[in-house]
């Protein structure tokens, strides 16, 4: 069909307008898909936990006159997760990840910068896993609604070995992120999560 002259410069106008929109709609996502899991009960309830004020998906606890250097060792105890059906990965797959989490805190808390026989336990929980879809996230403009994008969240608490009291207590989803590789495996996101956990949480107990 032969395009009149109106209709050529109608084309010419509205095909670049139509590049512009699209850029400025993935260039406007932001960066991670905004999703928080909820506590799950993983960390007593009655630990007063508040939302950090740098993130939006970390909430966090510590006693008053915690210090890590006031232990001599920490105890990682194994890696929990809920039930296989929620977190829709495979049962290896899950192993993997419990494995990094759980060596991920173990190398992040190897030393306390203190001394003596008190001992910290940790407690860690993966609470939930969505996985990416790799096909959705390979080119910009199907990016925009992030609907292939995942997201992984972990619960960590630490108790003074001596008399169980929680001392600390962290929180974390960590999303899909718009820039990055891990976008382009299904477990891509979660596996950052698991390496990132432990020196996070090292980080909070030492701020």
């Amino acid at each position: 069909m032969l395009m009149t002259g109106r209709d050529r410069i109608a084309h010419m106008i509205y095909s670049p307008l139509r590049i512009v929109v699209v850029l400025f709609l993935v260039l406007a996502v932001p960066c991670c898909g905004g999703n928080t899991v909820v506590r799950t009960g993983f960390i007593p309830r009655n630990i007063p936990m508040m939302k950090s004020a740098e993130s939006e998906e970390t909430s966090s606890y510590k006693a008053k006159g915690f210090a890590l250097s006031q232990y001599g060792a920490v105890k990682v105890e194994p890696i929990r997760s809920p039930p296989m059906g929620d977190l829709k990965v495979q049962a290896e797959e899950l192993d993997e990840l419990r494995r990094r989490f759980e060596a991920g805190l173990q190398q992040a808390l190897k030393a306390t910068g203190g001394t003596g026989d008190r001992v910290l336990v940790v407690r860690g929980e993966i609470t939930a896993i969505k996985p990416n879809n790799p096909l959705l996230n390979v080119a910009p403009q199907t990016q925009i609604l992030k609907r292939g994008y995942g997201y992984a969240a972990c619960e960590i608490y630490a108790t003074d070995g001596a008399d169980g009291r929680v001392v600390a207590a962290w929180m974390n989803t960590q999303d899909t992120q718009r820039i990055g590789s891990e976008k382009l495996s299904e477990l891509g996101t979660a596996k950052k999560a698991c390496d990132e956990w432990g020196p996070a949480f090292r980080k909070f107990l030492t701020d």
